[in-house]
Parts: C-alpha cells; sequence; structure tokens
C-alpha cells in the first residue's frame, strides 16, 4: 500500500515521498544524503457524535437554553 510521507534528511531537509509503508529511509532529493521517515502526528476528529465529545454548537445549544430559562425566572426577557 502506497502513502505519503515526510523524510528528513541529516542536513534537515524535509520532503514528501509517496512510498510503501515499509519504507524507512530513501535517498534525499536535495543533497543525496540519507532521508529518514518522520513521525507525523494522526489526524482525528471528534465529530460528537456521542455525548462524551459535544461539538460546538451543542455547546452554544445549552448555554442559549439555560440563558432562556433564566430569563424567564427572572422576567428579563430580550426587547
Amino acid at each position: 500500500m502506497y502513502r505519503y510521507f515526510d523524510f528528513q534528511c541529516a542536513k534537515g531537509h524535509v520532503t514528501e515521498h509517496l512510498v510503501e509503508s515499509d519504507v524507512t529511509s530513501l535517498e534525499c532529493p536535495h543533497c543525496g544524503n540519507e532521508a529518514m521517515r518522520l513521525i507525523s502526528a494522526p489526524r482525528i476528529s471528534l465529530d460528537g457524535c456521542c455525548s462524551d465529545f459535544p461539538t460546538a454548537s451543542d455547546a452554544w445549544v445549552r448555554r442559549r437554553e439555560s440563558h432562556m430559562r433564566w430569563e424567564q425566572k427572572t422576567d428579563r426577557t430580550e426587547r
């Protein structure tokens, strides 16, 4: 399986290459030195489909509902 990975050589050149998953080093296209594959941060997204990770819009709705209840109790409606 081919994937994109970042590689860095000893001189600091960083390049991205489409290689097989088991490739850990290759020749730097800038200087010819050995470039090692870098460890990248994983891409994750918490979509808010469960109550463990509410989305920003869910939080806004809860705050708004709480504020509306407070307004009704104190008779401070928006005018």
